[in-house]
């Protein structure tokens, strides 16, 4: 539910949800280096003059509120559980269970973690518990992968890899932003159904992906 300052409940299509969520990341994710300064180094190795913090958003009342109902919006029906690497993309896991429980169709959250667990149940994927008393990630289970910011796309593949050993079915493969180095043609030459909310270019400037709005199966935002 997207709400006016007054509480009032108002109803948002996804064209209008994405254009308030990629302003909000444009204005408080987006770092740039002035003249002279170095580059930011990003976790690809990669050498850019912009960086694009999402958690800035992600971890914003405003900023998870959008996020969760774009991606329920996109997801609803398809999958029955969403998640990825740690550390950004449980942020979005989280904001898409909370708003999918909202609207009273749970999409149920998982983080990947970039090593094993070296204590307790020593796991390597931290879920949710399971709406049917099983593994949330059993063999089958539509699941959609999720991350903040792909370049080369090694932190989303990560996450990809691990959830395939568990046998699931990824159904959806989502990053909030695409640098457009390449990460986003490699996912989906090796067969994966990949997609930007976002793209961005140097010198960080971002552009929604049109794509998204030629969906006839959008979901508006219930206004009550």
């Amino acid at each position: 539910m997207i709400y006016t300052q007054s509480g009032t409940p108002r109803s948002k299509d996804l064209a209008a949800l994405l254009d308030e969520l990629r302003a909000l990341i444009q204005e408080k994710s987006i770092s740039r280096k002035l003249p002279g300064e170095p580059d930011y180094v990003l976790a690809s190795g990669k050498h850019s003059r912009y960086y694009c913090d999402t958690k800035k958003v992600t971890l914003s009342p405003a900023g998870a509120l959008l996020t969760g109902e774009i991606l329920f919006t996109l997801l609803d029906g398809k999958v029955d559980a969403v998640g990825g690497l740690q550390l950004g993309a449980t942020f979005i896991a989280t904001a898409v269970a909370l708003v999918s429980g909202q609207h009273g169709r749970p999409i149920y959250g998982f983080t990947v973690r970039e090593q094993q667990k070296k204590h307790g149940t020593k796991e390597n994927i931290a879920t949710s518990f399971s709406p049917n008393g099983r593994d949330l990630l059993e063999p089958g289970r539509p699941v959609a992968i999720v991350d903040d910011v792909v370049t080369e796309g090694g932190s989303i593949l990560q996450a990809v890899r691990a959830v395939q050993e568990r046998g699931c079915n990824i159904v959806s493969v989502v990053s909030m932003v695409d640098r457009n180095q390449g990460g986003g043609d490699h996912l989906r030459d090796l067969g994966l159904p990949y997609f930007a909310l976002f793209n961005a270019v140097e010198p960080g400037i971002l552009t929604t992906n049109d794509r998204l709005l030629d969906r006839p199966e959008i979901h508006r935002i219930p206004s009550a």
